[in-house]
């Protein structure tokens, strides 16, 4: 922004060349908003409408989005990928995560296998009926030795490698273990030798491949981690089906318990380490296997409650929505970056990104919105008051669903959608930098507008009422003059409205300056 210039008859102007986003604190800039709708960076530094959005789906009470292999939606009980039901969940808000081939969902204890689209429970119990478990050690046709578990019941349903917890043992109480099982053959699981008492049970046992009750999930390299209670816990490599896995190898599974006070509000894999969060905590677990897992802790700004999906990682930064606003975190101490938002308060984030901007949906008391921080030019701005549930990226593609059920893709190409975007533009208050009251004659704008698409400015004086001074629906590329009745006051605003293209390119404004009353 160019500095005043007193000229003849003590009349000056001032030009807006750089359009610099959203601002509600105290400290302003020519060129900053303290309102906004609809509007885009891509065109910086003029102003713009950002790109249309196309309706794919709607559903009935969504809570969830996940991207794997295709598009995942947790509608009410039902489980979608690729439109397609493919288990059954209980209501509610859920947290998701991708290993391999294995989408897992919390708190369900839930898995479907993308490849063999398979869906069922990570958690596995065997009750048998009383009487009919026995525990001895057997004899292979080579001469191995094996410890074994046999059952006149249903088969097994475990794994070679599972981990597992057996209880219900009175006969020979030091069998009830967590043990790993080495074969299973219908009715028949074997283990090392000498690992149990032979005996039979007369009672109901209990054989259970455990899945801690995580509250939040991630996945990092290869391992499912997650966090509940004091505990931070990752699964066996490669299987997330395991938690009880230690068989003293670098694939074992792993749990280290913390003594850091609070909630758990969220987990992230990043550069080289997995962040753990707490509201003003963050715990990173360094390291490659459990012989070499180191846990280091900081007290800093953290996730706020009920905003782990604010995460979001660009360009090697994480962003997250905190109590104070948004930080962006690159391993140090988290910078705020949302100061421009004074004293508000944001709840329920949640975000996205398609690579350039971070799209976040917050709400402030009874204010809600998608809000986009551009982090190449560290501007904000808001696109509409929409609050979206989840976002997603799938196939490079950014969508998000909406609180009324809707999906939608973002950043469509314009031609290929019949969205008409309404926008709006409300400057910080001009004030011209001078103590004396002002008096504004007219505004001048170079622009160009879309055929069909128009435009409407309004101004205000200090506490007046908001007076529509111009309008415009011409297709054309030019500068239009706003003539204005040059009322004396101390600051003064303008407003600007429209539907469809328009790009802004400059705007100057003519004023003369009066006394101090």
């Amino acid at each position: 922004m160019r500095l005043p210039q007193l000229i003849e008859n003590n009349k000056s102007r001032q030009s807006i060349i750089n359009f610099l986003g959203l601002n509600y604190s105290a400290q302003t800039r020519g060129g900053e908003l303290e309102d906004c709708l609809n509007l885009s960076t891509d065109d910086f530094p003029y102003m713009t409408q950002r790109k249309k959005r196309a309706r794919e789906s709607e559903y009935i009470s969504p809570t969830t989005l996940f991207s794997k292999a295709g598009l995942f939606v947790i509608d009410g009980t039902r489980v979608l990928h690729n439109g397609e039901n493919v288990g059954t969940v209980t209501e509610g808000r859920k947290q998701m995560a991708a290993v391999g081939n294995y989408v897992v969902i919390f708190p369900d204890k839930k898995y479907y296998n993308v490849d063999s689209k398979v869906f069922g429970d990570m958690e596995e119990v065997y009750t048998s009926g009383a009487g009919q478990i026995t525990f001895a050690s057997t004899s292979s046709g080579d001469g191995q030795k094996y410890a074994t578990i046999t059952t006149t019941g249903a088969d097994f349903n475990f794994r070679a490698g599972d981990g597992l917890e057996i209880s219900g043992c009175t006969v020979n109480p030091e069998n009830n273990q967590t043990i790993i099982v080495r074969e299973v053959d219908g009715k028949v699981l074997k283990f090392y030798e000498n690992s149990f008492t032979d005996g039979k049970e007369t009672g109901v046992i209990t054989i259970k491949r455990p899945i801690p009750d995580l509250e939040f999930v991630c996945e990092s390299n290869y391992r499912l981690w997650g966090c509940a209670g004091d505990t931070i816990y990752g699964s066996k490599y490669s299987d997330p089906l395991n938690f009880q896995t230690v068989d003293n190898s670098a694939g074992d599974s792993y749990f280290i318990q913390v003594g850091s006070d609070g909630a758990w509000t969220g987990c992230i894999p990043y550069s080289s380490y997995i962040c753990f969060f707490k509201e003003d905590v963050l715990h990173k677990l360094y390291g490659t296997k459990p012989s070499n897992y180191q846990l280091m802790n900081s007290s800093v700004f953290g996730v706020q409650e009920g905003c782990e999906r604010s995460m979001c990682i660009i360009n090697e930064t994480l962003y997250y929505l905190g109590r104070n606003g948004v930080y962006a975190f690159t391993g140090g101490i988290p910078e705020l970056i949302s100061t421009n938002f004074g004293t508000k308060r944001f709840a329920d984030g949640c975000a996205g990104s398609d690579g350039d901007k971070y799209y976040i949906s917050m709400t402030s008391g009874d204010e809600r919105g998608i809000f986009v921080y551009d982090v190449m030019r560290n501007l904000w701005l808001k696109e509409d008051n929409t609050k979206a549930l989840q976002f997603a990226d799938v196939e490079g593609r950014l969508y998000f669903v909406a609180d009324d059920g809707k999906l939608y893709k973002m950043s469509v190409e314009n031609d290929t959608n019949d969205e008409e975007i309404n926008w709006m533009a409300t400057f910080c208050p001009f004030n011209e930098t001078v103590n004396e009251r002002k008096g504004y004659s007219r505004m001048s704008m170079r622009l160009e507008l879309d055929e069909g698409s128009w435009l409407k400015v309004e101004v205000k004086a200090d506490n007046a009422r908001w007076k529509e001074v111009y309008t415009t629906h011409n297709k054309a590329a030019k500068t239009i003059t706003v003539p204005i009745h040059p009322n004396r006051c101390d600051s003064f605003k303008v407003r600007l409205t429209g539907k469809g293209y328009c790009k802004i390119k400059s705007f100057v404004r003519d004023f003369y300056v009066g006394s101090e009353v």
